[in-house]
């Protein structure tokens, strides 16, 4: 499945992510993956490329939601995220995980740096420890 194909899925009935609000998970969604793709390093560039284009124009991203420079705001940004994510599955743990499965495996496309792992590590704990 392309990161394409499953950002098409979210909203879809009968699908794990049949969500209330699909625009708020989209939004919740292309602020995690924005902020963990590298996409001057990834093999699949133009597809990622082409991705996080339609994310930022499609889910309303803003700029300062992907600015990595300013810590403090990424990771408020990336709570504020993983708390729609987790509303929106209605704190399922299999939901969750299909999500976290999805997202991990962007990440080893990505050619997975230890900064996006720390990320990655951080939504899981966002959305399983609390």
């Amino acid at each position: 499945m392309t990161v394409q194909q499953w950002y098409d899925m979210i909203g879809q009935k009968d699908s794990v992510f049949d969500v209330q609000h699909p625009d708020r998970f989209k939004h919740a969604t292309a602020v995690i993956l924005c902020n963990i793709l590298h996409l001057d390093s990834v093999t699949e560039k133009e597809e990622l490329q082409e991705f996080c284009t339609l994310l930022k124009r499609d889910a309303g991203v803003t700029h300062a939601e992907l600015d990595t420079s300013d810590k403090a705001r990424l990771r408020s940004s990336i709570e504020e995220a993983a708390q729609v994510i987790k509303d929106e599955l209605e704190n399922d743990p299999v939901k969750m995980m299909e999500f976290m499965r999805m997202l991990n495996r962007f990440i080893m496309v990505d050619k997975c740096r230890e900064d996006d792992y720390c990320i990655f590590e951080e939504v899981r704990e966002l959305l399983f420890d609390q």
